[in-house]
């Protein structure tokens, strides 16, 4: 990703600086939360818990999660999360794992012939692939799937959780809820590492973890950003934002890419590599930061950025599609 070319970097909103004092838009990967880098709110809250005493607020987390999914475990990375999430579906029963590397993305009916033909599973999706829209009602089916066969669902929410689809959750938009929802490293708006596995009481059984838990530190980050997210109203920015957006994004590289996406988890798809590569090298150019994918270049820009960070984006877009 592009943001591993800046090291030494302040960064604050949808904006960081080189250790030249070179401005670029961020705009891209898993570093971006959806409030931005140091929202003033959090940082306060955690500087705050510093001068406390070390005592462990309640973690708010299952108060914005789906109804049902109330037990939270943490960790300090997404994929330690994951691998926890994993041995909770085995621990329950299910020792194989279904991912979009067995099954394609969008097939129902590869589902449901695959859970079918082997041992008791569960199933790891994504709400939205990337930028990739996957076809409607697709995870209400797979749900139904999961049921039907006795397979657990779990649902990562890594990237599209926490408002970035201009919904809490990317299966509030099939109105599912899974039995083990993953969270990213956004849940701390990026200021200190941490993730988590929401689990429902029925597939909660005692898993030896070690001795690490949730410092008072990140949990005062991890409070503080859902109280930002829900009182700024990100989650309704985010989906007002991400209109606005895509329509821009859409007019800009008509007729030479395909842009798609929903909510703040945007895209642009390229017709092949090596206008990919000329796309990806202008938008550095003109100093935006994105995800860059093989022919897809992904967009997750922060709902804290200001109109003339939105009109960067477009620009910078539109002038690299004239290029390829």
């Amino acid at each position: 990703m592009a943001t591993e070319l800046l090291t030494g970097c302040a960064a604050r909103g949808a904006r960081v600086v080189d250790p030249h004092r070179v401005e670029y838009l961020d705009c891209g990967g898993y570093g971006v939360p959806l409030l931005g880098h140091a929202h003033p709110a959090v940082v306060q809250a955690v500087v705050g818990q510093v001068r406390r005493p070390s005592l462990l607020d309640r973690l708010m987390l299952d108060l914005v999660t789906p109804n049902g999914l109330d037990h939270v475990h943490t960790f300090p990375s997404a994929s330690e999360a994951a691998q926890f999430a994993v041995a909770l579906a085995q621990a329950n029963g299910r020792p194989r794992v279904l991912t979009t590397g067995d099954v394609p993305y969008g097939g129902i009916d590869a589902l449901r012939a695959t859970l079918a033909s082997g041992p008791p599973a569960c199933v790891l999706v994504e709400p939205v692939r990337g930028a990739a829209l996957p076809p409607t009602g697709y995870l209400s089916a797979v749900a139904e799937v999961c049921r039907e066969s006795g397979a657990l669902l779990v649902v990562d929410e890594t990237r599209s959780g926490l408002g970035r689809l201009g919904v809490w959750w990317g299966v509030d938009l099939d109105d599912v809820t899974p039995d083990i929802l993953l969270v990213g490293e956004g849940l701390s708006g990026g200021v200190l590492p941490i993730a988590a596995v929401v689990a429902s009481a029925d597939v909660e059984v005692p898993l030896r973890r070690g001795s690490e838990s949730v410092s008072p530190l990140a949990s005062a980050a991890v409070n503080a950003c859902l109280r930002v997210t829900a009182s700024e109203g990100l989650v309704e920015r985010a989906k007002l934002l991400g209109d606005e957006l895509l329509f821009g994004l859409r007019a800009v590289v008509a007729g030479k890419a395909h842009a798609t996406g929903r909510g703040l988890m945007l895209g642009v798809e390229l017709p092949d590599q090596r206008a990919a590569d000329v796309f990806t090298g202008e938008l550095l150019r003109r100093r935006v930061l994105a995800d860059f994918r093989g022919r897809t270049v992904g967009f997750t820009p922060p709902a804290v950025m200001s109109a003339a960070d939105a009109g960067w984006l477009v620009e910078a877009v539109g002038m690299a599609a004239n290029k390829i």
